[in-house]
């Protein structure tokens, strides 16, 4: 057996040590820093995607973290095996301990330390961890570590950058395709710094490379290399800002078989909770899977989706569903996702298999495109009225019971995108609208099937209290026969009426209700001041009371037209909830108990004789909308608050910050600019020719202080400017020598000169610009 003496263990740190020293250079220094804000970005970029993740903003120190152990493992001598195996194995150890605190938070009941590890292990091996967005939090962790460690070895230690930018060029990519909104910044900083990287690298190689094969650089190869960086740049930037989109569409979900879509997916898989970009939720107007009934709401208008249409072959303003809020518990509405829930998986521009055929449908196409998900609801595809087929492949969600399905879906109360994916990017979808008459839905009569049975009725427990419940329907009640309603419809339409009507108050600031008053009640009879999701719940909770099947709809309304887009922008604040009731032979029809001074009474048949495609009639696809639609609809006004007004400031003036892609393209142009004069400058600082050289001395010189007398011959200022910058006065001289050879001499001597010249010349120019820097200086002060 052998020993290692004591005498060598203490000389090893000493070596290491100095072996490390010696690799981190200058060059190492800087390539480390445009590592790490290389990383910074990739993983700022992710954060501003948000991913319907909770937590995110960790992933930045991750990616941090696994580019630093990376890095110094780089500069050690490690063997890169060793290094590179304890990346791997850190990876998911980092990931995990980054992401627990947000995962404790998420599931409280799952044990600490070992025993969570132990729990979520279970889940992975079952399969239900996709369904917890954590777990989502846990892979992007992990994959901002590789981005950042990979980088780094590939940097310091390979001197591959491109080979180090494949994980963090992905990301950023699939980034930039899904929330291209949050991009603008981060587009530009990657490119620069990318650029920066790759020129670095490049720099740095070719002057270790010359060094090994002792070649001697001239004192302008440095200059030169780094002249035609700055111009490549600054050209590729202004490219980059100037040119227009390559594709105006999202074409990520479409990739089925590639990198960019496995390393998406990894990222898109969202939870139903209510998590994921947006500002929808509690305390924001934005879409949610419940009818929350908060007390005051702030608006944001931060787009969703845009959408294309034909008016003509649509009745109405369209609102876009997204999902059928089905069950009532704890006091709220609530959309109904269980495990039991019927998931029937629909191919691309498949017809989705209902149980019923309704009468009196029309078919109208929408082409949408899915700006930035919103909150509880990533997966969603949104669509108006019923969906007949979408150009993606989606999954079609039922969420009755099981002992009431059938063999087909008897509706659809979530379309999600398939994979359960972000749904960013454009489908179209062909959709069908009722035409039904208000003389159709009155004679519709009340033979309802079995299925419709949870609709109509309240729980007797776990929703509101009884006597609560019961006051309700006494209003109800009233409300129908004040009216003389004696159909299903009448009865819906006069309690739509009743709240649509002047004792009620459409406003975001609602008055919290007193401890232990449920908020509904509240709303009813004492402030009747509220916003949509109180409407709809009062609604719905009083055709329920008299046994008329009914659901909520969480969705947004019709949106704003943009006359520049030439397009409808639905944005955060356009979220909005509404009431369906059905009606046999006709489905599910829609009502709008909120008035809020845009939103009016949806109307029935088709009052304007638009031209319709008709089922009944045989009509099975709807005309194609136009690239450039010569009929789109009218401008949609703005949805406006309580007080009526959507600006503010003196009339006449109107002042807007501008968005962020005109701040990014400013700063673009500008960074573009100065790189340009760098290169400008540096051109103008490294003269060909000898004549060139001199006037560029007496130029310099003047600016420093020291102007060329009259009459003064070069040898002469030569010796007056050595005397005047003592720090430079060999070069100085060299140069005046050289000058007067170059000159004046014969052609044959004349040519020895210039070399001299331009060495003397690459040593003197920092000297001249340290002289008129310390000028500067002194000016100003």
């Amino acid at each position: 057996m052998q020993f290692v003496s004591p005498n060598r263990l203490q000389r090893v740190p000493g070596v290491v040590w100095g072996r490390t020293r010696s690799a981190v250079t200058g060059a190492v220094v800087w390539s480390a820093v445009l590592v790490f804000l290389l990383t910074y970005a990739v993983a700022g970029s992710t954060t501003a995607a948000g991913w319907g993740v909770p937590g995110i903003g960790i992933v930045t120190i991750v990616g941090l973290s696994g580019a630093l152990l990376l890095g110094v493992l780089a500069v050690l001598p490690v063997p890169w095996a060793a290094a590179l195996g304890a990346g791997l194995v850190l990876g998911p150890v980092v990931a995990a301990f980054a992401a627990a605190p947000t995962l404790h938070a998420l599931i409280p009941s799952d044990p600490a330390g070992f025993g969570m590890i132990v729990k979520w292990w279970g889940r992975i091996a079952n399969g239900s961890a996709a369904d917890q967005p954590g777990f989502y939090l846990y892979v992007i962790c992990w994959l901002m570590w590789i981005t950042g460690a990979w980088l780094s070895w590939c940097v310091l230690r390979w001197r591959r950058p491109l080979l180090g930018l494949i994980p963090g060029a992905a990301a950023f990519a699939t980034n930039l395709l899904n929330a291209p909104t949050d991009q603008n910044g981060y587009t530009l900083v990657f490119l620069v710094l990318t650029l920066a990287l790759l020129l670095w690298s490049n720099y740095t190689v070719s002057v270790a490379s010359a060094n090994r094969a002792h070649v001697k650089l001239t004192g302008d190869a440095r200059w030169d290399f780094w002249e035609s960086g700055l111009v490549a740049m600054a050209a590729l930037i202004v490219l980059a800002i100037m040119l227009p989109p390559m594709s105006t569409v999202d074409r990520t979900v479409d990739m089925e078989h590639s990198a960019f879509s496995n390393w998406a997916q990894f990222y898109q898989r969202l939870s139903h909770g209510d998590f994921g970009r947006g500002n929808g939720g509690i305390g924001t107007v934005g879409f949610t899977t419940e009818i929350l009934l908060t007390n005051s709401l702030s608006r944001t208008r931060d787009p969703v989706f845009s959408y294309k249409f034909t008016s003509s072959d649509y009745i109405g303003t369209p609102y876009f569903r997204g999902v059928d809020v089905n069950a009532t518990s704890l006091g709220e509405w609530r959309y109904q996702d269980t495990p039991n829930t019927v998931k029937d998986h629909l191919q691309k521009n498949a017809v989705v298999p209902y149980t019923e055929n309704y009468l009196k449908l029309a078919a109208a196409r929408f082409d949408i495109k899915m700006i930035a998900p919103p909150n509880g609801g990533a997966d969603i595809l949104f669509y108006p009225n019923q969906i007949y087929s979408t150009d993606r492949r989606a999954i079609a969600v039922e969420s009755l019971p099981p002992f009431l399905r059938t063999n087909t879906l008897t509706t659809v109360d979530r379309l999600q995108n398939d994979p359960p994916a972000l749904a960013a990017g454009s489908y179209s979808v062909t959709i069908d609208q009722s035409t039904a008459t208000q003389t159709d839905l009155q004679g519709a009569g009340t033979n309802y099937p079995g299925w419709l049975t949870p609709y109509m009725s309240l729980p007797d427990s776990g929703y509101r209290g009884s006597d609560v419940q019961n006051r309700i329907h006494q209003k109800a009640l009233q409300i129908v026969h004040d009216a003389h309603a004696t159909t299903i419809y009448d009865q819906a339409a006069a309690i739509e009426a009743y709240l649509r009507g002047p004792e009620f108050t459409y406003d975001f600031n609602t008055p919290a209700p007193p401890s232990g008053t449920d908020p509904v009640d509240y709303f009813l009879f004492t402030s009747k001041r509220g916003y949509c999701a109180y409407f709809a719940s009062a609604m719905g909770d009083m055709l329920r009371t008299l046994g008329i099947p009914t659901r909520l709809v969480s969705g947004y309304g019709p949106g704003t037209f943009d006359t520049v887009l030439n397009t409808v922008v639905v944005r955060n604040l356009d979220a909005h909830a509404w009431v369906e009731v059905y009606f046999p032979s006709y489905g599910w029809i829609p009502f709008e108990p909120t008035n809020d001074g845009s939103y009016g009474v949806i109307p029935r048949g088709n009052p304007g004789g638009a031209t319709l495609c008709i089922r009944e009639n045989g009509c099975v696809n709807p005309p194609n909308i136009p690239a450039n639609p010569g009929d789109v609809p009218a401008p949609i006004a703005p949805l406006q608050g309580p007080g009526g007004s959507n600006s503010a400031g003196p009339a006449g003036f109107r002042f807007s910050i501008p968005d962020a892609g005109t701040l990014t393209k400013f700063a673009g142009v500008l960074l573009a600019l100065l790189l340009a004069l760098l290169a400008v400058a540096a051109r103008y600082l490294r003269p060909r020719t000898v004549m060139t050289v001199w006037k560029r001395l007496l130029v310099l010189s003047r600016l420093a202080g020291a102007e060329r007398r009259p009459g003064e011959t070069p040898l002469e200022l030569g010796r007056r400017l050595a005397q005047t910058f003592p720090e430079a006065s060999e070069p100085v001289r060299t140069l005046a020598g050289g000058f007067v050879v170059a000159a004046y001499a014969p052609p044959d001597v004349a040519e020895t000169g210039r070399a001299t010249v331009m060495e003397a010349w690459s040593a003197l120019r920092p000297a001249l610009l340290r002289r008129i820097a310390a000028r500067l200086r002194l000016i100003r002060a």
